[in-house]
């Protein structure tokens, strides 16, 4: 408590004297030079400003983190103050390990694989990840229509529909015969949707099969 009441009292006095010493610069510019003698240079009075502003740099810990009881850093665009706290791109590029995109972004330029590229390997093996697992929940879909549980069927047929048809018409991309299977696979699956909310449990399971061999064409198109 006390070194935090006496780095507080070392700012506001650094601080008071920087203010000070930028009010007699600003008196002494606009003030008419009596003689010769009394006029203050003005290099020395702008060497004793540096020297304040240093002396306040040394007197704030130099902690790049915060820490329990310390008083608040603040850095001047990476220079002076708390030089080392991190500025999030105030440096203007000065304090980054990379070249960053602009001077006043803290992001790195866009180079390799931090460029996005559609249709990248791993945005391929995700989407397909995920077309696996809705093929595993609409194929389950069967001992429900064999249960008659018509609610569990559509909902687990809606909460797919979205989704899935994301994933699919993706890895279909251009190919002609992927984009009119998926479209199959659509229509068949819309089938079996309705055929639950009618509680036609043959013609449901009928619909199912059909579902499924459309999944299956569209799948080794893939």
């Amino acid at each position: 408590l006390n070194h935090t009441t006496s780095t507080k009292q070392k700012i506001a006095t650094m601080m008071r004297i920087v203010t000070a010493s930028m009010a007699v610069a600003s008196t002494l510019a606009l003030a008419p030079q009596m003689h010769t003698q009394k006029t203050l240079d003005r290099r020395t009075l702008g060497a004793g400003l540096v020297s304040a502003i240093g002396a306040l740099t040394t007197t704030v810990p130099g902690a790049a983190h915060a820490e329990a009881g310390e008083s608040p850093k603040f850095s001047f665009f990476g220079i002076l103050g708390n030089a080392d706290t991190f500025s999030e791109g105030a440096a203007y590029g000065i304090d980054q390990g990379a070249p960053v995109y602009s001077p006043y972004s803290p992001f790195t330029a866009r180079e390799g694989d931090s460029v996005y590229k559609q249709g990248n390997a791993k945005e391929k093996d995700f989407k397909k990840k995920k077309f696996a697992d809705s093929v595993k929940r609409v194929g389950g879909v069967s001992k429900y229509i064999e249960a008659k549980k018509w609610e569990e069927v559509r909902s687990e047929l809606e909460r797919q529909v979205y989704e899935m048809r994301n994933y699919m018409n993706y890895l279909a991309g251009d190919k002609p015969e992927a984009v009119a299977a998926a479209k199959a696979f659509y229509v068949e699956m819309e089938k079996v949707n309705y055929l639950s909310k009618k509680k036609d449990q043959a013609a449901a399971a009928d619909a199912y099969t059909g579902m499924m061999a459309a999944l299956d064409a569209y799948t080794k198109l893939i």
